[in-house]
């Protein structure tokens, strides 16, 4: 279950998985492996706000695609 909505966020900001994996304090690889659905399948709070304020999106959003 990727998460694709991550990644047009990410994209729609012109950053790599790189910078936002730096703004967020995680490596890379960990990063992508959330942004691929193959880790944290449920975010927490914490995690999503910090995700917001790098993708520059609503928390709101965040919350709603994960609900789906």
């Amino acid at each position: 279950m990727a998460r694709e909505w991550m990644r047009e966020a990410r994209e729609k900001t012109g950053k790599t998985m790189a910078t936002v994996a730096k703004e967020l304090n995680i490596s890379e690889s960990y990063y992508c492996t959330i942004e691929n659905g193959q880790r944290m399948r449920r975010l927490d709070i914490q995690f999503a706000m910090a995700l917001a304020d790098a993708l520059r999106i609503p928390i709101k959003r965040i919350l709603d695609e994960e609900a789906k």
